[in-house]
C-alpha cells in the first residue's frame, strides 16, 4: 500500500513537471524561411569568425548577454576545446528551425575537419526584431568525451 502511493506520487510529480516545460515545436514554410532569412548570414558570419579566430567577427551579431556570457578570452578556451577535437568548420546542411517559449532556434548538421553530423544549435529570442544572437551550442559524440 505504501509503495503504490509513493508510486502514484512520483508520477504525479512527474506529470506536473512535463506540464511546467515548454515544448519545442517545429515551424516549416514561410515562417521557418522567414527566421532563416536572418539566421543563415549570421550562422555563416559567426562560424566564419569561428574559423578565423576572429572574436570581433564571430560575435558581431551576439545580444548583450550573450556578449557578456562568451567573452574574448572564453572565445579562445571553447575555440581550443573544439578544434582541438574535431577540427575547422567546413560546412552546414539540414537547417531545423523550432519555437520554444519566447525563443527560435535554429540547429544545422554541420561537416567539420575531424567530425560530421556536428549539431550547431543559434538560438534567438522571437520577438527581437535586431535578431540578436542569444544562445549557440556545438554539440557531437566528440565534443561530449
Amino acid at each position: 500500500m505504501r509503495l503504490s502511493h509513493l508510486s502514484l506520487l512520483v508520477v504525479l510529480a512527474a506529470v506536473l513537471a512535463c506540464g511546467c516545460m515548454s515544448l519545442e515545436t517545429v515551424l516549416s514554410g514561410e515562417e521557418a524561411a522567414g527566421v532563416l532569412a536572418y539566421a543563415n548570414p549570421i550562422a555563416g558570419n559567426v562560424m566564419q569568425g569561428f574559423n578565423e579566430g576572429n572574436y570581433t567577427k564571430y560575435s558581431r551579431d551576439f545580444g548583450p548577454e550573450m556578449r557578456q556570457a562568451l567573452d574574448e578570452a572564453a572565445f579562445e578556451q571553447n575555440r581550443e576545446f573544439v578544434t582541438s577535437r574535431i577540427g575547422l568548420y567546413e560546412s552546414r546542411r539540414d537547417p531545423v528551425v523550432t519555437e520554444i517559449g519566447d525563443y527560435i532556434a535554429v540547429t544545422y548538421r554541420a561537416k567539420f575537419e575531424g567530425e560530421d553530423g556536428v549539431a550547431l544549435r543559434f538560438v534567438f529570442k522571437k520577438d527581437d526584431p535586431s535578431h540578436r544572437l542569444d544562445g549557440l551550442w556545438f554539440n557531437s559524440p566528440k565534443l561530449r568525451s
